[in-house]
């Protein structure tokens, strides 16, 4: 009877074991003003994707007094993670990686990273190995992000017109794509410019802040959000996106528009990205992510 007793209470003792390490693994963040998934994750040594998953974020909106559960079971990320592949250009994912920040580190990009590794997704595990295809980036690179993965796109060299234009319909085209041109130059001033939720100036954008920034800075006034900006101007169709164009997205599990940036040229467009790139910079609508979830163009330039 006693051995059997002693069984039970050894049983108990690591059941209560087990509850206390389970809670323990497991942080509750209050958000506060200013607060992003980004900033969130970095403090807590987690992922985005682990932050949205645990709680199941469709988007990367927070409200104010929302309480997000840390997985902190996750959040062990070394200070000093490894930067160099082995002899076989093979990288093994760590705590706190994701494809972004190692596309960046060995001057790669996240497009290229999934391709040579058939991946379907963006979602790494720890210990996952992944080969890498160019060396480490040394310490001297000092490329910010937006820069780095995304060189600003060249605007197509112009169509050599076999006679003058005649008509005031085409020198109204002309115009437009002048300005179009204009408003994309001006919007690359702003590289590298932080993501902030609400944010509309040069301290801190959120996509639809960014897009209604430049706009007004020539003269048009477009609606406050992404979805408001959607239901202005005329469509359209991608094969004939040029200069100036905004270009929308309807992220996984969005019940509307949710992104809007401005089409730069050679299918790339700018914007305020709260992703893996974080703030003012360029993408391209080939891109693993973009292509999925591309919604739709419109044009606002002299409409």
């Amino acid at each position: 009877m006693r051995k059997y007793l002693h069984i039970i209470v050894l049983a108990a003792v690591l059941v209560i074991l087990q509850a206390g390490t389970a809670l323990a693994a497991q942080t509750v963040h209050v958000v506060k003003t200013g607060d992003t998934l980004w900033d969130i994750a970095n403090k807590y040594g987690v992922s985005v994707n682990s932050l949205q998953q645990n709680n199941d974020l469709s988007s990367d909106r927070l409200q104010i007094g929302m309480k997000l559960i840390i997985n902190s079971t996750t959040a062990s990320r070394s200070q000093t993670p490894s930067r160099v592949a082995d002899s076989n250009s093979i990288y093994t994912v760590r705590s706190g990686d994701n494809l972004w920040t190692i596309a960046r580190n060995f001057n790669t990009t996240v497009d290229q990273l999934m391709s040579i590794n058939n991946l379907s997704s963006d979602r790494l595990t720890v210990g996952d190995r992944l080969y890498v295809r160019a060396a480490a980036r040394t310490t001297t690179t000092t490329a910010t992000p937006s820069r780095a993965v995304y060189p600003k796109a060249t605007p197509p060299a112009p169509t050599v017109k076999e006679q003058p234009p005649t008509t005031s319909e085409t020198n109204a085209n002309e115009a437009e794509t002048d300005l179009g041109a204009t408003i994309c130059d001006y919007g690359a001033k702003f590289l590298g410019t932080t993501y902030r939720y609400g944010g509309a100036s040069p301290s801190g954008f959120d996509c639809s802040g960014f897009v209604g920034y430049v706009f007004k800075q020539h003269g048009i006034n477009l609606p406050r959000t992404a979805a408001s900006i959607y239901g202005v101007g005329v469509p359209v169709d991608k094969s004939n996106l040029q200069q100036g164009d905004l270009v929308f997205f309807k992220g996984p599990g969005a019940s509307c528009i949710n992104h809007v940036g401005i089409y730069t040229a050679n299918n790339q467009f700018i914007h305020s990205s709260s992703g893996k790139v974080y703030g003012v910079t360029y993408s391209s609508l080939d891109g693993y992510y973009y292509s999925q979830y591309y919604a739709g163009a419109k044009r606002v330039i002299n409409q």
